[in-house]
């Protein structure tokens, strides 16, 4: 018998955006879908980004005691949810990082002043994430494809762009994103 005690699933943790819900945008969607593909999904409500001044170290902290990071996990983090992923990135190693709508520059709102204590560890995220994949759109409204392509040359990633993919949010009443499934 090859390796009877340990076998091995598939994982995958998905963030939110800031002011969403795990029901809310494509994530059920993608939930459905991954699980179809054998993944333990795990989709939680981040504590603190539904207020007005989201918190990393409260999010870190509850991903990080209610979700164990390995090898076989992949994140997909939307919006305020990338930078969550990009700080674990740091911190973790995992088998890949997929960012819808992400930015990686220093957010100078004091909403997500706890976000920015220190800036991003491109080289440290590519030492630990093998697997990164950005996908954008050529109309968002708060991230410009410019700032989107220059993150994706820092990360090394590969870029997806969606035409008038908008944020891929309630606004745009995104329900699923078909571009996101050749990268599980």
């Amino acid at each position: 018998m090859l390796f009877p005690n340990k076998i091995m699933r598939k994982k995958a943790l998905i963030l939110h955006a800031w002011y969403s819900k795990p029901k809310d945008n494509w994530y059920q969607w993608l939930k459905t879908k991954l699980e179809e593909e054998n993944y333990q999904v795990f989709y939680p409500r981040i504590p603190t980004f539904e207020s007005n001044y989201p918190q990393l170290k409260t999010a870190m902290n509850f991903v990080e005691k209610n979700f164990p990071i390995d090898e076989e996990t992949i994140i997909i983090g939307h919006s305020l949810g990338c930078l969550l992923a990009m700080r674990l990135a740091e911190k973790h190693q995992y088998k890949k990082m997929v960012l819808v709508a992400g930015w990686d520059f220093d957010d100078l709102t004091k909403n997500h002043k706890s976000f920015w204590t220190n800036k991003i560890n491109h080289k440290q995220i590519k030492k630990n994430i093998k697997e990164i994949y950005c996908i954008t759109s050529d109309n968002d409204p708060y991230i410009t494809l410019f700032q989107a392509q220059e993150m994706n040359k820092r990360l090394g990633a590969k870029c997806i762009i969606i035409k008038k993919g908008g944020h891929f949010s309630t606004a745009e009443k995104t329900k699923q994103i078909i571009e996101l499934l050749p990268l599980i």
